[in-house]
């Protein structure tokens, strides 16, 4: 078979033709490949980049809550040290009444474990049943003063609220005893205080009114009447300066400089000053004590302590002797300080030490006594670190001890 020039040209234009159609179709399978490639490496990317945020953002999450955890147990331990060294009674109760927390003082206080239990639960004392049954009816703030035994409690009661919405309530009990007694106390003394200077006042207006009305009255009799007045001026001046002490000494308004002193010297300087009266009394008095001993005290607090008992001796025991004797020990010196007086019944003993009070009162408000020596010596004994005990039987006498600590180098 032959070819012609025309046949030749036709078979090369259709060979370019078909080389070109089959590079365009190679650079196009390329191309698409290079695309796909492109994109799946661009997706894996991405992939990648996902997954590293969200593993960020799960691991912020995880620190997040590691810190949260950590307030709260944080938080955890406070409230339990919180309760455990708040020293009222405390308690929490729900909204369905139920008590979801309380301290330690409180289960002291009841002598149980409440957890779990419902405000109206019987075994509650009873003015505590009654305390929380009213505040949780009530849901509103409330103060009681409640009695248990022989303790006084003032009992704080709050209702709480969460988005205006009742959640429970709190009670807190603070213990008021000592506040009541020494409310009463102050009462006592008041009231004690008025009649031993209603006394006196009483007898000068008395004397007075009567001198008045008799203007010819003999001159023995006004001069009998006038020691009277003088007399019941002295005992209003000694209770009015007595009261003064003890008024400075409760409110620690005393000024109390402790000092050495020689025991022997000090005693003896105050039994001298009293040698008329002891006479007058047939009150024989016996110093026993070393020369070396040194009392590290206020000396004129000391005086006052002693001139107390002294006293109390002189109006009270009807004694005719009087024994001072000083010991010492490692630590402290002690005044053993004893008479051969009528002593004190059993009956009287816990309460010689007392404002105002008399073992017999008619015989001691005729002889002068006030009732508050002995309660003054034993205010000074204390605020020098002191202790004082009493030891007595009727007729056989009293012995106060008396004991002060040593001055020591520590």
């Amino acid at each position: 078979m032959s070819y012609k020039p025309s046949d030749k040209w036709y078979f090369r234009v259709w060979f370019l033709f078909l080389l070109s159609a089959i590079v365009m179709w190679s650079w196009s399978w390329i191309a698409s490949v290079s695309i796909l490639l492109v994109i799946t490496i661009t997706i894996v990317i991405f992939k990648f980049k996902i997954q590293s945020l969200l593993s960020k953002q799960e691991e912020n999450f995880e620190i997040e809550k590691y810190k949260t955890n950590q307030n709260q147990h944080v938080l955890q331990e406070q409230l339990d040290i919180l309760m455990m060294y708040y020293p009222h009674p405390m308690i929490l109760f729900n909204q369905k009444g139920s008590v979801v927390l309380s301290n330690a003082s409180f289960r002291d206080l009841v002598k149980m474990n409440v957890e779990g239990l419902m405000y109206d639960h019987r075994s509650f004392p009873r003015p505590i049943y009654k305390l929380f049954k009213q505040a949780y009816y009530q849901e509103k703030s409330m103060i009681q003063d409640i009695q248990l035994e022989h303790q006084f409690y003032s009992a704080h009661c709050l209702p709480i609220y969460v988005n205006e919405r009742y959640h429970g309530f709190l009670c807190v009990l603070q213990d008021v005893t000592r506040l009541i007694q020494q409310d009463k106390l102050q009462r006592r003394f008041v009231a004690d205080a008025s009649h031993e200077l209603k006394t006196p006042i009483t007898a000068i207006k008395g004397i007075s009114e009567l001198i008045l009305r008799t203007p010819q009255m003999e001159v023995s009799d006004r001069t009998d009447f006038m020691t009277q007045l003088y007399d019941q001026s002295l005992r209003l001046e000694s209770i009015v300066k007595d009261m003064l002490t003890l008024s400075k000494l409760s409110e620690d308004k005393m000024m109390i400089v402790k000092q050495p002193n020689n025991a022997k010297a000090l005693i003896e300087d105050i039994i001298h000053a009293y040698q008329v009266t002891f006479q007058q009394h047939q009150l024989q008095v016996n110093v026993s004590v070393n020369d070396k001993t040194v009392l590290y005290v206020d000396k004129k607090a000391f005086e006052s302590i002693l001139t107390n008992l002294i006293s109390n001796v002189m109006i009270h025991a009807s004694a005719t002797k009087l024994e001072i004797k000083v010991e010492e020990t490692l630590e402290y010196v002690i005044i053993h300080f004893s008479d051969n007086g009528v002593g004190i019944d059993a009956v009287h003993l816990p309460h010689i030490f007392d404002r105002f009070y008399r073992t017999s009162s008619s015989r001691q408000r005729m002889s002068g006594g006030s009732g508050l020596g002995l309660n003054i010596a034993r205010s000074f004994i204390l605020a020098h670190q002191g202790t004082i005990d009493v030891e007595s039987k009727s007729s056989e006498g009293t012995v106060f001890k008396i004991t002060f600590p040593k001055l020591t180098l520590s």
